[in-house]
């Protein structure tokens, strides 16, 4: 006889909410969380003896690489909501992809062991025997944004328009998980 065990899904909000646009990541994960009903929280690490009560937790992290990775430990699938600046997309515009389909940028060039790509800490993590979610079911929802580096709390007017449809997004994806 087969269980269904609901998949562990994390939604997080990535990025830093006094640096104008970079804290895209939070408003939309907030606003995800007011649309679901499911309050943003502050989930403790896994560990063996710890139990995930609920199949989705939302996070809001100014994390990257290995203390990302740390964060993602015992869950089956991730989305990351996060700021994108590449200069490829129009300026508010919402991509999504699995980290499966991103290139691994620091690969080659890393100079330090801090800068680690979240692809790189992840798959460290799992040599290691740690319980994280494969590259194809990390999901990513990010807005283009070019003004990720000034000092203030709110976002541009075409990053605050993207907030809605990101949600949606992250909604969806949701939605297919469970």
């Amino acid at each position: 006889m087969t269980t269904n065990i609901p998949q562990r899904t994390l939604v997080v909000g990535l990025g830093n909410p006094i640096l104008g646009d970079d804290g895209v990541g939070w408003r939309i994960a907030e606003e995800v969380s007011r649309r679901s009903g499911i309050p943003v929280g502050d989930a403790p690490l896994h560990s063996p003896q710890a139990s995930l009560r609920e199949p989705v937790t939302i996070e809001c992290y100014s994390l990257a690489g290995l203390s990302l990775m740390e964060r993602l430990i015992g869950y089956d699938r991730v989305i990351l909501i996060d700021a994108l600046n590449t200069g490829q997309h129009e300026q508010g515009a919402v991509v999504c992809f699995t980290l499966a389909e991103m290139d691994d940028l620091t690969c080659g060039h890393s100079a330090s062991a801090h800068d680690v790509s979240l692809k790189q800490a992840l798959q460290l993590g799992r040599s290691m025997g740690e319980i994280l979610p494969d590259d194809a079911q990390v999901h990513v929802v990010a807005v283009e944004a070019r003004h990720v580096y000034d000092f203030q709390e709110s976002l541009s007017p075409a990053i605050a328009a993207a907030v809605p449809l990101a949600a949606q997004k992250a909604l969806e994806l949701l939605a297919t998980s469970e």
